[in-house]
């Protein structure tokens, strides 16, 4: 038993200093990686930021890189900018719709928001003029001393006038219906400048075709509106089975003339109960004296109430039993206008750039409602959508307008949810969004455009069948089709479905498109991989420099390699907080990159310190040149640098490096001391490289899949010539072109790596013929590269890491992020200039 027991000290004795020197190893690299990156100052690039124009909606999807955006402030300032322009402009009011409405590449947007203030009011006709910029609070503010109110306008008083004509828009009256069902006349900005003024009976075809026509006609100038009486509201609420619903509308609500406001929100996760509210005229005096709510309406405890709901274990049920009964507690008396004072700003989130919250909106018959409701809730709950609520509102009909989404009555339901802003997420809500149009449609139904251009154009010409009468009148008004957005981008047709060119590419894929990468295998990848591996690629930058090192017979001595250590972290350090913000946090990767670094940090300074003491002693001894054994080394050191550029670095043959410098290398020679020092530590290295990448290349290739070798493209303006396979030819190098998609757009294939950033160089040379939407799903790319240190980004090139290259102190490498659709051009500036040294385009 003692025998026992004193190996069985031995044992844990030996563990004991195993883990110790573990632990060693570990504060050891840890230190090194310290000094590495205090040695390693980052370069601030504030400085160098894109300046080029872009314009940003609310939740923050559709970013649109404009030209120029110009300010009116008068008609005359609209007309003069109009008659200037050949095209395209777009028109941007508050900004709130969600699919780029407000925008066109490369084009002019008129801002309307300066252009506002009341042309006329007469309080005794309940009507009111105001100039389109204008906003609802603004509305509200100069007709309620007048006992006046807004008639139809949206929940929140946020948006300007003009943005709610050209959608529209609705909210939750009852006995009401579209906005224009309360607008007596507009002026409108032609395209050739000339001021029209529309109504249904002068100008009706203008006047039907801008209210709801987002901007395809014209700029929507002055409005006039009617007006209702802003009376006292009182208000009521009741919890009910969903399949109630309709029948409780139409005996409470529908038809009672004292129903003011009305909408009914349905619950996630289970939308089998819906609660109702409604405020209805009353005598009794005000329990909140407040004639309106404050403009700033933003809060910690809104914030924290979506968070819960939208994040928090069964935040839905909180939201059900807890939040909305302490929300709706009693029954208060407000003002009209105060109930019609709510601002967008009790809804906005902390940041929108990982997650944002995002509207989608189905116009139903009211018989259709039981129809419609167990198709919408199934495909909701089939996706797992993030759902805040379903919140149901009421139409009377409009005959009137081209793109009328109630020629009957409806009921809207309006779907508040929470997605990721990243592309997957992106074409995740696309696929169940195409669901729920055609639930809608097969109801008898359509959908809303100001949110994600997502439908098919099938899908958007049967919701809107009257779309025709609309391009009609476009051709005879605006025939070099001048005013343009996202919207008509996608969907303006002549019958046929315009093909796109490098120079008038919109800055969303079609539906079509989208449909058809969906069935190409390993098409798409993450993006926020552009960022986070970066810092790997350094560490082949370092090896890269380390081989030229030795190539060009210098000391392995003087090489920083302390001062590569702390690149990497510089590079990890820059890519995590470029990405941290967009993308969610992955801890498998930050684990392998730590690991990575820590290791690397192990290595490189036990060759730091060996090499600035051992190795310098017996470099005195070293004939010019180099020992056969130097040379040995330099040969090693290139052909693992050429290696890790593609493949792991444990896919080396360490071992065969090993052999070789015993079998090949002659062991006589000048310079003895240093020929056997030179043997004995590069055998070290390649026997502990060889042993610690048998373990790491063993775990790896068990964990994950093999690397994709192909990377794709969509591009617009390839010549279409030549593409007769859908099926993919790996190319050795360039793009080659694997399917035709729709509207002219292909689908280019390329292999990794090198010919990856080759290809796009090489195309880069002749940039004006052909344009890149998206680089295997992902719409931003990233690239690295050296330049001196007074080196300026082009235009459209974002630096976002930059730092001192360790073997050079005074060039820079910096990581510039670039938009795919921008690529080519800059890459043109880039080739032309010939200063900005590429050294990889991210294909992972």
């Amino acid at each position: 038993m003692k025998a026992v027991r004193r190996r069985g000290k031995r044992v844990g004795h030996a563990a004991l200093i195993v883990v110790m020197l573990f632990a060693s190893l570990i504060v050891f690299g840890l230190i090194i990686s310290i000094i590495g990156y205090l040695r390693v100052p980052a370069v601030n690039v504030s400085s160098l930021r894109d300046s080029s124009v872009q314009v940003y909606e609310v939740s923050q999807l559709y970013p649109v890189t404009m030209a120029r955006v110009v300010t009116p402030h008068t008609v005359d300032d609209i007309s003069r900018a109009v008659k200037a322009s050949a095209g395209p402009v777009s028109i941007g009011g508050a900004r709130f719709s969600m699919g780029g409405q407000t925008a066109t590449p490369e084009g002019l947007q008129l801002d309307m928001r300066s252009y506002r203030g009341v042309v006329a009011f007469d309080p005794a006709r309940r009507t009111i003029t105001v100039r389109s910029g204008t906003r609802w609070r603004e509305v509200q503010q100069a007709i309620d001393s007048a006992g006046l109110a807004v008639k139809i306008m949206q929940t929140y008083n946020t948006f300007t006038v003009g943005g709610a004509l050209s959608v529209n828009a609705h909210g939750r009256y009852i006995g009401e219906g579209p906005i224009i069902r309360s607008v007596r006349q507009i002026t409108i900005v032609l395209p050739d400048g000339r001021v029209e003024t529309a109504s249904p009976t002068v100008n009706p075809e203008l006047f039907y075709g801008a209210i709801g026509g987002y901007g395809a006609l014209g700029v929507i100038a002055d409005v006039t509106l009617d007006l209702a009486v802003n009376s006292r509201l009182r208000r009521e609420d009741e919890s009910m089975p969903v399949a109630r619903y309709p029948i409780f509308f139409r005996g409470h609500v529908g038809n009672d003339t004292t129903v003011i406001f009305h909408n009914a929100d349905i619950y996630p996760p289970d939308y089998e109960t819906i609660h109702a509210v409604s405020y209805r005229s009353t005598r009794s005096p005000v329990t909140i004296p407040d004639r309106m709510l404050p403009a700033d309406q933003s809060s910690w405890t809104h914030r924290l109430a979506y968070s819960v709901i939208t994040e928090a274990p069964g935040g839905r049920w909180i939201r059900k039993h807890v939040i909305d009964p302490w929300t709706f507690r009693g029954n208060p008396v407000t003002w009209r206008n105060y109930e019609a004072s709510y601002d967008v700003s009790e809804l906005e989130p902390a940041s929108r750039d990982r997650e944002t919250y995002v509207l989608q909106e189905y116009f139903i018959p009211v018989d259709s409602f039981a129809v419609f409701m167990p198709k919408i809730r199934r495909i909701l709950r089939a996706h797992d959508v993030n759902a805040v609520n379903i919140s149901v509102r009421h139409a009377l009909p409009d005959s009137g307008s081209f793109l009328s989404w109630a020629p009957t009555e409806v009921f809207a339901f309006v779907l508040y949810y929470k997605q990721g802003t990243d592309p997957t997420a992106r074409r995740e809500v696309a696929r169940w969004t195409r669901e729920l149009i055609d639930a809608a449609l097969t109801s008898g139904g359509r959908y809303y455009l100001p949110y994600q251009p997502v439908a098919t154009r099938a899908q958007f010409a049967r919701a809107y069948p009257n779309a025709k009468r609309l391009f009609a009148v476009k051709r005879r008004v605006d025939p070099g089709n001048k005013f343009t957005n996202t919207l008509w981008d996608l969907y303006l047709t002549d019958g046929n479905p315009r093909r796109v060119t490098a120079q008038k590419m919109p800055a969303a894929l079609p539906a079509e498109v989208r449909i058809a990468l969906d069935t190409v295998r390993n098409y798409a990848r993450e993006e926020s991989d552009e960022f986070i591996t970066h810092p790997e690629w350094d560490l082949v930058y370092s090896s890269e420099a380390y081989a030229q090192w030795l190539h060009d017979a210098r000391p392995p001595s003087a090489f920083p390699f302390i001062g590569s250590v702390g690149a990497f972290w510089r590079a990890y350090h820059g890519a995590w907080q470029a990405g941290r913000e967009r993308y969610a946090f992955s801890p498998a990767r930050h684990v392998m990159l730590w690991v990575i670094g820590v290791s690397t940090a192990i290595e490189y300074g036990f060759r730091a310190i060996y090499e600035g003491t051992v190795g310098r002693a017996f470099e005195a001894t070293m004939p010019a040149g180099g020992t056969a054994e130097d040379q040995y080394s330099a040969y090693v050191a290139a052909e693992y640098a050429a290696l890790i550029s593609e493949r792991g670095w444990y896919d080396f043959d360490f071992v065969g490096a090993l052999a070789n410098l015993w079998y090949t290398v002659p062991e006589s020679g000048a310079g003895a001391p240093r020929k056997w020092e030179r043997r004995f530590a590069l055998s070290a290295e390649y026997l502990i490289k060889a042993l610690y990448a048998a373990v790491i290349g063993f775990g790896t290739k068990s964990t994950y899949t093999p690397a994709q070798m192909v990377r794709y493209a969509v591009v617009a303006g390839w010549p279409q010539s030549g593409i007769d396979s859908a099926r993919l030819s790996l190319p050795d190098s360039g793009f080659t072109p694997v399917a035709r998609l729709d509207r002219g757009y292909t689908l280019l294939a390329v292999r990794r790596y090198l010919p990856f950033r080759d290809a796009l160089l090489d195309l880069s040379a002749d940039a004006s013929d052909v344009r890149v939407a998206e680089l295997s799903g992902s719409e931003v790319v990233t690239m690295s590269g050296t330049a001196p240190a007074e080196w300026e980004a082009p235009l459209r090139a974002t630096p976002v890491i930059a730092y001192r290259v360790p073997t050079d102190p005074e060039r820079r490498r910096i990581l510039l992020r670039v938009n795919a659709r921008d690529l080519l051009d800059v890459l043109n500036a880039i080739r032309t200039e010939g200063v900005f040294e590429v050294e990889h385009i991210y294909d992972y």
